[in-house]
């Protein structure tokens, strides 16, 4: 039983309730709760997405199910739209972000702000505007489409706070492993680069709530939609902690709870491409929050992080393999050394990337912003929406 509490308000299962408990609980506060999923079309094709819609077409307490739908084309969109309303029906709504009109919509809005590149932050900011201005939905749940252990907890359980306890966003934790320990980013990188920072430049209000959470880098969290209508979202793999530190800025603490979503948890496993990519975007992340927030990197310090991290995350290494050991999983001390050492490399690159890029990761507008310089945007976006489906 764990009932830690430190900085963030943190929610465990501590009893397995069921399922038409919880929704009745949330069903009593007559407020609608909405799902949105980022998606590509050979999410389709992957037996994880079909799970995840047919838990959703049964779970009473969620009424939409936004699913953003990236870089398809018009054939595409229409084969994942029919596969939506045949699961979900009417509760189902693709947002096809390749739409015409949501393009030409897109273009007028970078007349007016940088955009950067297209990405999972692009799609959740579109899915955000959409469900913005519908106005029907004022609780929003997001996570991915990969899911490989999902269950109807997974929505209902980051709702429920905000539906019931008065707070105004959720983060979801659990555990990951199998046959041994995954989450290789956040246990050999996310948590011992926070420790670092704190040792080379002092202790902050910023980094110990950043330190604080269970699982900084899920993608599952919820909150009202009117305050994901404020928050600035990077287009890129800093996506999760860009998120969590605009809630820093936006929300007092209190407000805020990590929930306890499942007690273990698995999805799609990425390539180690993928997690460079990821590890480069995420502490570029942590550079751009850190001297936004008058954090001075002197010449020289980058080498002094590098070489802190990795002595830091090694001993991270040595708490995992005890872990390990002990449940019995499969351990591999070189092949955490190792990762240890790629994103140790990464680190170099994303500094490099900072400092040449004279404005790295661009966070796009808030919403409110975009309807203040383009009024009527966000009625255009749902008009555009609710045309495409004449295109099928």
């Amino acid at each position: 039983m764990d009932l830690h509490q430190n900085v963030v308000p943190t929610l465990p299962l501590l009893v397995k309730r069921t399922v038409e408990e919880i929704e009745e609980e949330i069903l009593s506060t007559n407020l609608n709760v909405g799902v949105l999923i980022p998606a590509l079309y050979s999410d389709f094709s992957q037996p994880e997405m079909f799970k995840i819609m047919q838990s959703l077409s049964e779970t009473k307490g969620i009424s939409r199910v936004f699913i953003v739908l990236d870089r398809a084309s018009l054939e595409e969109f229409r084969e994942a739209f029919n596969k939506v309303e045949e699961i979900l029906g009417e509760k189902g709504i693709v947002i096809w972000n390749d739409n015409p009109a949501l393009k030409e919509i897109r273009q007028n809005i970078a007349r007016e702000f940088v955009l950067g590149q297209r990405g999972k932050g692009m799609a959740v900011w579109m899915g955000l505007g959409y469900i913005i201005g519908r106005m029907d939905t004022p609780i929003l749940v997001m996570h991915d489409a990969d899911i490989k252990t999902y269950t109807p907890y997974i929505p209902l359980l980051l709702a429920y706070p905000i539906a019931k306890l008065q707070y105004a966003f959720t983060k979801g934790y659990y555990a990951r492993f199998g046959n041994r320990l995954f989450g290789r980013v956040v246990r050999l990188f996310y948590f011992p680069i926070i420790r670092t920072l704190k040792m080379v430049f002092g202790s902050s209000e910023f980094l110990e709530f950043l330190g604080d959470f269970r699982y900084p880098l899920s993608g599952e969290m919820g909150g009202y939609v009117s305050i994901f209508r404020n928050m600035r979202i990077p287009s890129d793999w800093g996506m999760e902690v860009s998120i969590l530190s605009e809630t820093y800025r936006v929300l007092k603490v209190e407000s805020i709870a990590q929930v306890q979503i499942a007690g273990r948890y698995d999805h799609k496993h990425r390539s180690r491409d993928d997690l460079r990519k990821m590890v480069i975007d995420i502490f570029k992340t942590f550079l751009v929050e850190l001297t936004s927030r008058g954090v001075v990197f002197p010449s020289g310090i980058y080498k002094t992080l590098k070489h802190t991290y990795i002595n830091v995350a090694k001993e991270y290494v040595e708490t995992y393999m005890a872990v390990s050991m002990m449940n019995g999983l499969k351990t591999n001390i070189h092949r955490e050394y190792r990762y240890i050492e790629v994103f140790s490399d990464c680190i170099e690159q994303a500094i490099m990337e900072f400092e040449n890029e004279s404005a790295p990761s661009p966070k796009l507008p808030i919403w409110d912003r975009v309807e203040a310089a383009l009024p009527g945007t966000l009625l255009q976006i749902v008009d555009a929406v609710e045309e495409s489906k004449r295109l099928i």
